[in-house]
C-alpha cells in the first residue's frame, strides 16, 4: 500500500504576505530598472545625434552666408573687407541676421585678395582642431 504525502505547510497569514509583497517588489524593480535602462539609452542615443548635426547645421548656415556674399558682391562689384565684416551682410539686408554657428561663437569671416572665406571655428571655438573641434569651411572655400 502507498502511503499518503504529507500535507503541504500551511503559510501563515504573515508570511504569506510578506512572499506576495516580496515578489511584488521584485517585479517593480525589474520594470523600474528595465524603463531607467531605456531612459537612458534614448538619452545618450539623441546626445549623440545632435552632436552629429551641428556640424551639418554649420555646413548650411556656411552656404547661406557664402549665397548672401555672392548677391553682396553682385549688387556692389565687390566682396566686404576683412575689416567690415559678415556685419556689412545684415546692414545692406543681404542677410535678416547674422548666425552664430552651431556652438554659439559667430562665424568668422576673411578676404584673401578676391577670395571671401567663411568658417566656424568647430566645437572648442579656437582655430585648427581635430574631430569635433576641427575648423568648420563653406566646401566652396576649402
Amino acid at each position: 500500500m502507498s502511503t499518503p504525502s504529507p500535507p503541504h505547510p500551511k503559510l501563515n497569514a504573515k508570511a504569506w504576505l510578506r512572499d506576495l509583497l516580496l515578489w511584488a517588489l521584485t517585479c517593480l524593480g525589474i520594470v523600474l530598472g528595465s524603463g531607467l535602462l531605456a531612459a537612458g539609452c534614448q538619452f545618450l542615443s539623441a546626445h549623440r545625434q545632435e552632436a552629429g548635426r551641428k556640424p551639418d547645421v554649420a555646413r548650411l548656415d556656411l552656404e547661406a552666408i557664402h549665397r548672401a556674399l555672392r548677391t553682396y558682391h553682385a549688387a556692389h562689384q565687390r566682396f566686404p573687407s576683412t575689416e567690415e565684416s559678415l556685419r556689412t551682410l545684415v546692414d545692406t539686408q543681404h542677410l535678416e541676421q547674422l548666425p552664430h554657428d552651431p556652438w554659439g561663437n559667430p562665424y568668422e569671416y576673411e578676404l584673401r585678395g578676391e577670395r571671401p572665406v567663411v568658417w566656424s571655428r568647430g566645437a572648442d571655438g579656437l582655430p585648427g582642431g581635430e574631430g569635433p573641434d576641427a575648423d568648420l569651411f563653406d566646401a566652396q572655400q576649402k
